[in-house]
């Protein structure tokens, strides 16, 4: 369906899990992405996200324009927008991205940008590192490094965010597993204690998607802000 589709869709993916740290936090979410081709090295991928906080429900659209001119490269521009229901809150991230291929099951990415958030009250700039490698055909693992800097008459914080996630699928089939931990730290005048995260969660790859070749492998979603409200801090 995907490799005839006339509107270029070559892949997508379904995502959902929840999180819980060790105060008892929880987090639930459901996320997908598609990957259109615009030319034979110019493509769209968007983001569609909601997820259950305990701060109350945050809905998040990405979109994400790209070239791949050689094999094992992509790079690109990115704009996310993002809503806490139930209270006027929405922030914005925009920012340029890029995946490399380090060999055939090594890929790394990484991103830089800038944001505001609650009305242009808060800006901040972010960036973010991550290495995925996979094991065999059906197991990957990838780790990743997020920091934001918040720095504002009212707020002054840097939030710092290490995650390492461990993807299962079997080999062939549509569907797979994931399980994370996610440790999120935030420093300075305003900061607060650290707090760990561990996930769960079933995904479900169409098409010409998954995987650590740049090609198929859609980008990480960036939400440098989120933490600061799935933690109650904003």
């Amino acid at each position: 369906m995907f490799a005839q589709s006339s509107l270029g869709i070559t892949g997508a993916t379904l995502e959902a899990g929840s999180t819980e740290d060790e105060n008892g936090r929880q987090n639930a979410g459901f996320a997908s992405s598609v990957d259109v081709r615009i030319t034979e090295v110019h493509g769209l991928q968007g983001d569609l996200g909601f997820y259950e906080t305990a701060t109350g429900t945050i809905g998040q659209l990405t979109g994400h324009l790209y070239m791949a001119p050689r094999p094992g490269q992509k790079y690109g521009l990115f704009l996310s927008l993002s809503d806490a229901d139930g209270r006027s809150m929405a922030w914005v991230s925009a920012g340029a991205e890029g995946m490399l291929s380090l060999g055939e099951t090594t890929t790394v990415e990484g991103r830089l940008g800038l944001g505001a958030a609650d009305g242009n009250s808060m800006d901040y700039i972010f960036g973010g590192l991550s290495l995925v490698h996979s094991l065999t055909p059906s197991l990957e693992i990838e780790a990743a490094l997020d920091v934001a800097d918040f720095d504002e008459a009212g707020f002054r914080a840097t939030s710092v965010e290490t995650a390492l996630t461990m993807r299962y699928s079997p080999e062939g089939a549509p569907w797979g597993l994931y399980a994370s931990a996610t440790h999120s730290d935030l420093v300075g005048r305003d900061g607060a204690p650290a707090a760990t995260r561990i996930g769960l969660g079933i995904t479900f790859n169409f098409g010409a998607s998954g995987g650590t070749d740049p090609s198929t492998r859609m980008f990480r979603k960036a939400d440098p802000f989120g933490p600061l409200v799935r933690r109650g801090l904003w």
